[in-house]
């Protein structure tokens, strides 16, 4: 049986586990990897004689070197760790329960993320990602933007904009739509059936997050309050994807806008 610790240990060596990276999407031969790396043969060789006897590489028919089905497990397991540890200070001081496993999982896809530790500047961020989206534009708040309302109100007449939100229950109860919102639209009915479709409820936030196509930042919570303080913002493909499908999580969880809202809203089907 192989022992997990002499596993993880293969891991340990830098120009071993850069072996393992290089194969990751190609096969390769001795010399390949000897020119990618930039490393002498004899070290290729023996990092590769190492990682075959875990069953971490194979020689195929063709006299290459490939990585196994469980090399790439412990591979992205190792990208999930890289990371971890290049944030570890913010997620070991916030609550990363409000964050699914499926997707601390796929940790490993974010190596782009950076760290934002000045409230004013990840505010300001928040604010242009709402001001340039142009595709869609979903959000997860405990509390109202104030300064964006305008925005949002232009956002909210341009159809061609998706725009999705989830919001306390605590924060929606005492809510009343802002005059003049209705005359937005042509038809007021259109207007109401936005609200409806696209704003749900949930009966706690843990987290707070804005995604749009520009970008996304993620706030996490701190001694039982969302701290706005830190976040992770990102504009490249893979974290607004990540971002969203945070998002569609919870929004699967949502609870409909419409036994919310105190001002009666009539809206012919």
């Amino acid at each position: 049986m192989l022992d997990l610790n002499k596993l993880l240990f293969e891991f340990s060596n830098k120009q071993r586990y850069n072996v393992l990276k290089s194969l990751y999407t190609d096969s390769k031969r001795h010399s390949q990897l000897q020119q990618d790396l930039n490393i002498p043969g004899s070290e290729v060789s023996r990092h590769i004689k190492r990682l075959n006897e875990k069953n971490l590489v194979i020689k195929d028919i063709n006299n290459e070197y490939r990585i196994t089905n469980l090399g790439k497990i412990f591979l992205r397991m190792m990208d999930i760790f890289e990371v971890s540890l290049n944030h570890r200070d913010f997620l070991n001081s916030h609550d990363i329960t409000s964050i699914p496993v499926h997707l601390i999982f796929q940790f490993g896809k974010l190596k782009d993320i950076e760290f934002g530790d000045k409230t004013m500047e990840n505010m300001e961020i928040f604010e242009n990602l709402v001001k340039n989206s142009e595709n869609f534009l979903y959000a997860i708040t405990d509390q109202y933007q104030k300064s964006l309302l305008k925005e949002a109100e232009k956002k909210m007449t341009d159809q061609s904009i998706k725009i999705r939100a989830l919001v306390d229950r605590n924060l929606i109860k005492s809510y009343n739509i802002p005059d003049g919102w209705s005359k937005l639209f042509k038809d007021p009915k259109i207007f109401f059936r936005e609200m409806l479709e696209n704003i749900r409820i949930l009966d706690e936030i843990k987290i707070s997050l804005i995604v749009s196509d520009k970008g996304a930042l993620l706030f996490l919570s701190k001694d039982g309050e969302i701290d706005y303080s830190q976040c992770l913002i990102d504009n490249h493909e893979a974290f607004i994807n990540w971002i969203k499908e945070l998002f569609e999580w919870y929004w699967i969880k949502g609870k409909s806008l419409r036994h919310y809202i105190r001002k009666e809203m009539r809206v012919n089907q």
